[in-house]
């Protein structure tokens, strides 16, 4: 018997979507690193203790301070607020004698937008980095690339605010301003299409069922723009299109599961602004269908892309090219496809057997269950979903060779006997796939599989 222990996110509103690889296996992340250049913004030399703070760094909470951390927070706060107050007046005496445009106003207001994001105050922040822009724009166009400074600030008060509207606003008008400089088909742009690529993924965990899928059709037309930049460059084998082929799967995964599972389905028609795909959308059953094919299709082809970029590039690692093989094995398996799944598996297996490559690299993808989808990107962390005192379920249950849960049961739960969560429960690990345990190159069962179960509302 093998008992994993682990732990599933779940919103009631969106049971099925959730999931997470939450058994103890660990995958390597599929994703290179496409960390985004970061500008770096031009303060006075005044404003440079101040603007290079790191503001999560800054605690203004100070109930959980010791005595002398108080006092250290009450003298930095203390010189933070004489700084703001040294750079409004600096602020009026420039407005005064120059007028309320010149361009040093600008980098003087972006300092204090910094000062108040520091101490916290982030609402004022976005009112002085609002300004800061503005002069911006008016001395230097409104496609300089000297908003992006402001932006970037705004976008990061958006979200410690969690304001979803106006970040998702500022992210779009990032990419308005960086396709007008660089050219709508500029590589400058595939690190900012990543990234908005997951926001979008984000945004739609983040959003009301109305709004989401408009969200996930965003992402899937980034992703596909960076697949179309990176081969109109390089061609179709090149390693940086690794990242924008599986959001592409991903993004058509979570497509085909709210389509399948939403009951409005006037919630989808919204995500499309096309006409011509609004009235494919009228008949409804029809619509459904044709939309998780797509996703299907989608999501097979850009696996398999992936997998001939691994064999078409002898520098990666042979293990990454087998767990390319089962990703790929694990999206027939989501769709139904079993024999398809199982015959994939088989090969990834082999592969890596017959290279001769160490036990403990195949059990990384095969020495356990894997709840699927086991691929994601980095979108945020899950945990700042989970209420203080959540509603739970412990269950167990078994695996079968074909990846399907049996025998659950339900061990623990909070609050205790609630009927609907633990029909819930049970309904939601009924209907997960998970990629099976291999023994010696053959799938089995897999006895003994604990998983809590965590309900966000």
């Amino acid at each position: 018997m093998i008992n994993t222990w682990g732990s599933v996110v779940i919103s009631l509103s969106t049971l099925m979507l959730t999931h997470q690889s939450c058994l103890a296996a660990s995958e390597e992340n599929v994703l290179l690193d496409l960390t985004p250049v970061q500008i770096d913004p031009k303060l006075l030399p005044l404003a440079d203790k101040v603007a290079q703070e790191d503001p999560s760094s800054v605690r203004t909470d100070t109930r959980s301070l010791t005595p002398a951390e108080k006092k250290i927070q009450k003298i930095l706060t203390e010189e933070q607020k004489q700084t703001i107050e040294f750079y409004e007046e600096l602020v009026r005496q420039l407005e005064s004698s120059g007028g309320v445009y010149q361009m040093q106003l600008s980098e003087i207001l972006l300092s204090l937008g910094d000062t108040y994001q520091t101490l916290g105050q982030y609402e004022e922040a976005i009112e002085i980095y609002k300004r800061s822009l503005h002069i911006s724009r008016v001395n230097d166009g409104l496609y300089s690339l000297n908003q992006i400074v402001m932006l970037e600030k705004m976008i990061e008060s958006n979200n410690k605010l969690k304001d979803w509207d106006a970040l998702n606003k500022n992210y779009h008008n990032l990419y308005w301003i960086s396709k007008r400089h660089y050219g709508e088909n500029s590589p400058e742009l595939l690190a900012l299409i990543d990234r908005l690529g997951r926001w979008h993924l984000q945004a739609y965990e983040l959003a009301p069922g109305k709004e989401s899928f408009f969200h996930l059709i965003n992402a899937e037309l980034l992703y596909n723009k960076s697949v179309e930049i990176i081969e109109q460059q390089n061609g179709t084998r090149d390693l940086r299109l690794i990242n924008a082929l599986y959001g592409i799967a991903l993004t058509n995964f979570q497509i085909a599961a709210q389509v399948s599972s939403i009951e409005n389905f006037d919630d989808i028609r919204s995500g499309f602004r096309d006409s011509n795909q609004t009235r494919r959308m009228l008949q409804e059953q029809r619509a459904r269908q044709d939309l998780i094919t797509q996703s299907y299709i989608k999501g097979r082809n850009a696996m398999n892309q992936i997998i001939d970029i691994h064999a078409s590039n002898p520098i990666l690692p042979l293990d990454t090219q087998a767990m390319a093989m089962t990703h790929l094995g694990d999206w027939y398996l989501l769709f139904n496809k079993r024999n398809s799944a199982a015959e994939t598996y088989d090969q990834a297996y082999e592969l890596m057997r017959n290279d001769g490559m160490e036990q403990a690299k195949i059990d990384r993808l095969f020495g356990q269950p894997r709840s699927l989808p086991a691929i994601k990107l980095p979108t945020q962390n899950r945990d700042e979903l989970i209420p203080e005192d959540p509603f739970f379920v412990l269950a167990s249950f078994d695996v079968s060779p074909s990846g399907k849960a049996q025998n659950i049961r339900i061990l623990d739960s909070k609050p205790k006997d609630n009927v609907s969560y633990l029909r819930r429960a049970k309904r939601s690990i009924a209907s997960t796939k998970f990629r099976p345990r291999y023994e010696n190159g053959e799938p089995v069962k897999t006895t003994g599989v604990n998983l809590r179960y965590v309900f966000t509302d």
